[in-house]
């Protein structure tokens, strides 16, 4: 499949990029073909990076790609370094992901190259390392922080060279993509992650466009008890109620709702935990996850965070609302990478969607429902991210 396509010329790999719909799936479902297109007409000597470096909550489909994929990725790296006019080509990796690595080191070993030159790098464990811009400058030798943009890195990226930066689960999915764009588009499909409240937790390929439902009960197996919240994007977005279920995976038709399908780490929250809670955890993770680089969101994330704190034990005080409201506004203009404007989002996502749920606890000092659970999903070692973990490693056996 490789060798017929590099057979074409970079300008109709290009195309046909274009013309099959691939997007990212490294979160922004950016389209491959354009962002091709941005670094081939720079010229210069281009780079293209396989962005392996994973560290969304829940998503664990990068890791499961590059373990059963890695053939497929380093075929889609070389055709896309093929498109771009790149000769040279990195493989990057948190340091903790041995498995992948092993699994890519030996796929690079084995590949028909066509004269690219592919080496594997590994960088920090930080969450912030995964964004493109910070995952250059891990390259360079500094500190993982964003770069501020523009200007893009396909235009100024690696020591000052067009850089392409491609999630690695849609490289794999290049060579189906360029072969038959037309038959590529009509039945296009994803990777997602399931965990949470959900009887099989796990790594699964759906066709984009299925009903969250579906995927939930076909692949999942159902909810472990009656769903009360579903994040279909992880972090990427705010939660859908229950009855929203019916609602496509689809990006577009999850941002028409105000929500995001990010990289496809669908967290189902059962009705039995407190949904405070659970908006305490993910705008937790924001306040964790900043670099410090940007005040606008190390400031913003740790006041989110705070309010929501104080919403879950009831010490919040009916100010803080209209506070959050504030602080979201002036993060969603600033900072260097989509993390500032992403927990703005989130946030207010939060608090229009929990707005009762949240007055009551404020009201009544605390949880108004005795018995509720009170998870911390997003938490590094939350029990729901331990029993995907190990649902993960049974399907890699």
């Amino acid at each position: 499949m490789t060798a017929e396509l590099l057979t074409l010329n970079p300008d109709a790999l290009v195309e046909r990029a274009v013309a099959s719909g691939l997007r990212g799936r490294g979160g922004g479902w950016f389209p491959v073909g354009r962002k091709w297109r941005a670094v081939r007409v720079e010229g210069g000597e281009p780079l293209v990076v396989a962005n392996g470096a994973e560290g969304e909550p829940g998503s664990f489909k990068d890791r499961y790609v590059m373990i059963q994929q890695a053939g497929d990725v380093l075929r889609g790296l070389t055709l896309a370094a093929r498109a771009v006019g790149a000769r040279e080509a990195v493989v990057f990796l948190k340091a903790s992901f041995d498995r992948p690595a092993a699994a890519l080191e030996a796929a690079i070993g084995a590949a028909s190259s066509d004269g690219l030159k592919v080496s594997l790098r590994r960088g920090d464990d930080s969450y912030i390392t995964g964004e493109e811009t910070a995952l250059l400058e891990s390259l360079e030798g500094r500190r993982a922080w964003p770069r501020p943009k523009p200007p893009l890195p396909a235009a100024v990226g690696f020591e000052g060279r067009p850089t392409l930066v491609q999630n690695v689960e849609t490289l794999s999915r290049v060579p189906e993509a360029l072969l038959d764009p037309e038959a590529f588009r009509r039945r296009e499909r994803t990777l997602v992650t399931l965990w949470g409240d959900i009887r099989r937790p796990g790594v699964y390929e759906v066709p984009l466009g299925t009903p969250l439902r579906r995927v939930i009960d076909e692949q999942g197996g159902g909810a472990t008890e009656a769903p009360g919240l579903v994040f279909p994007g992880g972090p990427a977005g705010p939660p859908l109620a229950a009855d929203d279920a019916a609602i496509p995976l689809d990006p577009d038709a999850l941002r028409r709702v105000g929500t995001a399908l990010g990289t496809a780490a669908i967290l189902v929250v059962g009705a039995s935990a407190c949904p405070v809670a659970v908006a305490a955890s993910v705008t937790a993770f924001f306040e964790r996850e900043n670099c410090g680089q940007c005040p606008p969101c190390a400031v913003g994330t740790a006041n989110l965070g705070r309010i929501f704190r104080g919403a879950e034990s009831g010490e919040a005080r009916p100010r803080d609302l209209h506070d959050l409201a504030e602080i979201a506004g002036f993060m969603y203009g600033h900072g260097y990478c989509a993390h500032c404007r992403t927990a703005a989002a989130v946030a207010t996502g939060l608090a229009a969607r929990l707005g009762t749920e949240i007055e009551r606890h404020v009201s009544e000092g605390g949880c108004p429902w005795p018995g509720r659970r009170h998870p911390d999903p997003f938490a590094p070692r939350s029990p729901e991210r331990v029993a995907l973990e190990a649902a993960l490693e049974e399907q890699l056996r």
